[in-house]
């Protein structure tokens, strides 16, 4: 059963940034704040719904700048804009993969941000598309890249008196590319043991620009901007990919928990990583990429549940 509590449905930011300012638990969607609140995680004795707030509703594509979302904008939303299929690939296989119909029906984009879940499906693939946050309030307006949004667990570059108001991600070039893995214990309902998100543009067979993005590797969702330098400028083959498994390792920090050991995420890394960087390179030229991803996602599991390496049996008993 909720706790008892005021509830607010402002129709202005002003109001709203008020309102939280004061101390009162801003809602979006309500998937992850309702739900702590009936887990009893949660006491707040007001709520602030910001549903009905102009300024953080709509999502816009333009060629030349890209996607402007409210952070209102569902993952429902995302997951049946072609726009998104064509452009964003990794964002439609990471909002496509967020809980149920339902939850991504009522699930937004800020409120998956502003949670700041290591595991969130939706969060590697705006990191690898660049994303920008835009954070409003009294003061004003603040543009923020989506990498140095997080400052540690649960913590957010978001000032008491302020919102995230809107996402801006740049329009892709030609030539790119993107993918996401999210690696689960079933084909089910499930949250990440693990996800990579990646993005590629290629000059000819060369990797121009490379971006990789984890989430369940560390204490928040992360970009390995170390293995992002290395591969820039190496041709987009076998033993490239190869590489990145290996070098990000060591920018990945997962822990240990009752889902999975360390040792078998950073096992799953390797893998995972060459077959996310081969995934967005194939995606430039193959309209089929979808279907076969799912076939190797399922052999992956099969492969590494009935085959570990001994350093991994730790992790699937845990």
């Amino acid at each position: 059963m909720l706790p008892k509590f005021e509830l607010y449905m402002p129709d202005t930011l002003e109001e709203a940034c008020r309102l939280k300012a004061e101390g009162a638990e801003v809602v979006a969607g309500g998937t992850d704040v309702f739900v702590n609140m009936h887990g009893g995680k949660d006491r707040s004795g007001k709520v602030v719904d910001i549903k009905n707030i102009p300024a953080l509703q709509g999502h816009t594509f333009d060629e030349a700048q890209g996607l402007d979302l409210g952070a209102l904008t569902t993952h429902r939303e995302i997951e049946l804009w072609d726009v998104i299929k064509k452009h964003y690939r990794a964002m439609f296989e990471g909002c496509s993969r967020v809980g149920s119909v339902q939850i991504r029906t009522r699930g937004t984009l800020g409120g998956n941000i502003c949670n700041g879940a290591p595991s969130a499906d939706s969060i590697g693939p705006m990191l690898v598309h660049d994303a920008r946050v835009v954070a409003a309030g009294p003061a004003g307006e603040r543009e923020i890249p989506l990498h140095n949004f997080y400052l540690g667990l649960k913590k957010l570059d978001l000032r008491p008196d302020e919102l995230l108001a809107r996402i801006r991600i740049p329009a892709p070039p030609a030539h790119s590319g993107s993918f996401y893995i999210k690696y689960t214990r079933r084909d089910a309902m499930d949250l990440a043991l693990l996800g990579v998100s990646t993005y590629v543009e290629l000059t000819g067979d060369t990797l121009k620009t490379v971006r990789i993005a984890l989430t369940t590797a560390a204490p928040t969702p992360i970009r390995a901007f170390e293995t992002e330098r290395i591969l820039t400028g190496r041709p987009a083959v076998e033993e490239t990919f190869l590489t990145a498994g290996k070098a990000v390792l060591q920018e990945s920090h997962p822990r240990s928990s009752w889902r999975s050991s360390a040792e078998f995420r950073l096992a799953l890394l390797e893998e995972l990583t060459a077959q996310a960087l081969r995934q967005a390179a194939a995606v430039i030229t193959d309209p089929d990429i979808k279907l076969r991803s799912k076939k190797l996602h399922g052999y992956l599991n099969a492969a590494l549940l009935c085959h570990p390496p001994k350093s991994m049996i730790g992790g699937i008993l845990n």
